[in-house]
């Protein structure tokens, strides 16, 4: 019995052993029951042939930028990621938010002569475009401007050759407003304007100035203005100013002026006063580089340039400033006054001919 026991004893061990040995031998790996993990779930592949349905991953979403007023955009046409049109040309299309009172231009640059330029509004319609000695491409439509306020789609167009991608920029310059626009708007504001009215006065300044901000590259408004500053506020500092913007925009500083038939000088007249004997008026134009001197239709009487000014002079007759030009050639000098005949304005008329007309400071 005792021999029995010892017996079991030593077998019973060895069968444990023997026991994991033969699941090590399976492969296998002993664990308890109930404790192994559920198998993963098989993947999924589209079968060869079938479209992947797939959502696209976020880095292969393409991008469609947006273009800013006077912001240089790069981009460029690869024959492998841009879109085609219907004649084979590819392009890459941006977003372009815009007024129809937008006075644009859009410059397309890049080694590639064959660029161009497209424009679609909401509904897929191409707005016309040309394209001008500069290069810069521009609407063409009646009104120079875009149909409808809101949002088009731009696109570089271009032809491709080889696998070799074409880089270009762009830039869309708003230079201001249309013509139609800025032509109505001013005509608006001048039909209104009435010079013996102050409150009429102080709102057409205000517009002025505003249709100035929104074009600061025409010059009529600052023109008026000048205008306005000078002979009805009397204000020499804000007229100077709106010249100043008017010449800026290649425009003129404007003076109504009297002058002599002849250009005789001012002499002292039978009344007593000091005056032209037979006095006209008339305007005087500031311009870059030039002088103009018209009657009041607007009739040419001279026109000088910088260099054609042999002396510029001031000269006082009594308490009367009067403007002295002695040009080559020319048999007689333009002797002439501005409207108050005060020497403040006098001074302006020398300034703004010698700095934009002569080239010379003070």
């Amino acid at each position: 019995m005792k021999r029995q026991l010892i017996s079991l004893m030593i077998i019973l061990p060895l069968l444990s052993v023997f026991s994991t040995l033969e699941v090590y031998a399976q492969g296998g790996t002993p664990k308890l029951t109930g404790t192994e993990p559920a198998p993963p779930a098989p993947t999924t592949k589209p079968k060869a042939g079938a479209r992947d349905t797939r959502s696209p991953s976020p880095s292969h979403t393409p991008v469609i930028h947006t273009l800013a007023f006077g912001e240089v955009r790069n981009g460029r046409l690869d024959p492998k990621t841009s879109d085609k049109n219907a004649d084979g040309s590819s392009y890459e299309e941006m977003i372009l938010h815009a007024k129809s009172e937008d006075w644009l231009t859009f410059r397309v640059e890049g080694d590639n002569p064959l660029l161009g330029l497209q424009i679609l509004d909401k509904n897929n319609a191409e707005v016309p475009i040309a394209k001008d000695p500069s290069g810069d491409f521009k609407i063409n439509t009646p009104t120079g401007g875009l149909p409808a306020d809101g949002e088009y789609r731009v696109r570089v167009t271009g032809l491709l050759i080889g696998r070799t991608p074409s880089p270009f920029t762009i830039n869309v310059n708003r230079l201001g407003l249309t013509t139609t626009v800025y032509v109505d708007r001013y005509q608006n504001i001048y039909s209104n304007y009435r010079k013996e009215d102050p409150v009429s006065v102080v709102e057409t300044v205000a517009k002025l100035e505003a249709l100035g901000r929104d074009n600061p590259s025409r010059s009529t408004a600052f023109e008026l203005l000048g205008i306005i500053h000078l002979e009805v506020r009397k204000d020499i500092e804000n007229a100077e100013a709106a010249m100043e913007r008017a010449l800026k925009a290649n425009g003129s500083a404007v003076f109504q002026i009297s002058f002599d038939s002849q250009w005789r000088r001012m002499a002292k007249l039978r009344s007593g006063d000091f005056g032209f004997e037979e006095s006209r008026s008339g305007w005087l134009k500031i311009g870059p580089g030039q002088l103009t001197i018209t009657d009041l239709s607007g009739k040419t009487l001279g026109t000088l340039n910088g260099q054609q000014i042999k002396e510029l002079s001031k000269n006082l007759v009594g308490a009367h400033a009067l403007v002295t030009i002695n040009a080559n050639n020319a048999r007689k000098p333009y002797v002439f006054a501005t409207k108050t005949l005060a020497q403040p304005e006098t001074d302006l008329v020398m300034r703004l001919i010698q700095n934009h007309v002569m080239g010379k400071a003070n």
